[in-house]
This record gives C-alpha cells, sequence and structure tokens, in this order.
C-alpha cells in the first residue's frame, strides 16, 4: 500500500532531519497508513497525498509517531477520534 502522506511532510511533522532515517519512515508510513486504512475499513479509497482528508493524514502521523515510540497500541485513542467519521460501520 503507498503512504498518503509523503516522506517530506511526515519529517516537518515529526520534527526528523537529514536522510538517515528515510528507510526507515518510509517503513513505518507504510505501516501506518495500512493501519489506518484497514481501521477505517476503506481499501478502495482514491485518496492521494495530494487529495487525502486532513483527519486521515493527521492519524496516519499520529500512527507513524507511535510506531516509532514503539508504544503498545499504535491505533490510539486520539487516532480513532480523528477517522470516526471515515469509518465504514460493521454490520452485525
Amino acid at each position: 500500500m503507498t503512504s498518503l502522506v509523503t516522506i517530506e511532510a511526515a519529517k516537518n511533522a515529526l520534527r526528523v532531519s537529514g536522510s538517515d532515517l528515510d528507510d526507515d519512515l518510509q517503513l513505518r508510513l507504510d505501516q501506518a497508513t495500512a493501519i489506518v486504512i484497514d481501521y477505517i475499513k476503506k481499501p478502495d479509497h482514491d485518496w492521494t497525498p495530494e487529495t487525502v482528508p486532513g483527519p486521515i493524514s493527521a492519524a496516519i502521523l499520529l500512527v507513524t509517531r507511535n510506531l516509532f515510540d514503539e508504544v503498545d497500541e499504535p491505533l490510539s485513542e486520539p487516532v480513532k477520534a480523528l477517522v470516526h467519521r471515515f469509518r465504514d460501520p460493521a454490520l452485525a
């Protein structure tokens, strides 16, 4: 899955400079994108880094930070709150 946040935007948001961490950052961005898209249940979205809604890109950045910080649950409550309105409800 292609990340919906550019590495440049992530570096700015996470206050990372230089290129030493680019590979690791890209890996975590891709993982964070997959986590958020899986949570909202929209694998067939047509978003690009230019068209992704702000709350989705903010959530991806928060999950990326959580992955870097190695928190127990990268999909934190603030992330869920950001993307809740984009989530397809589950049918019981």
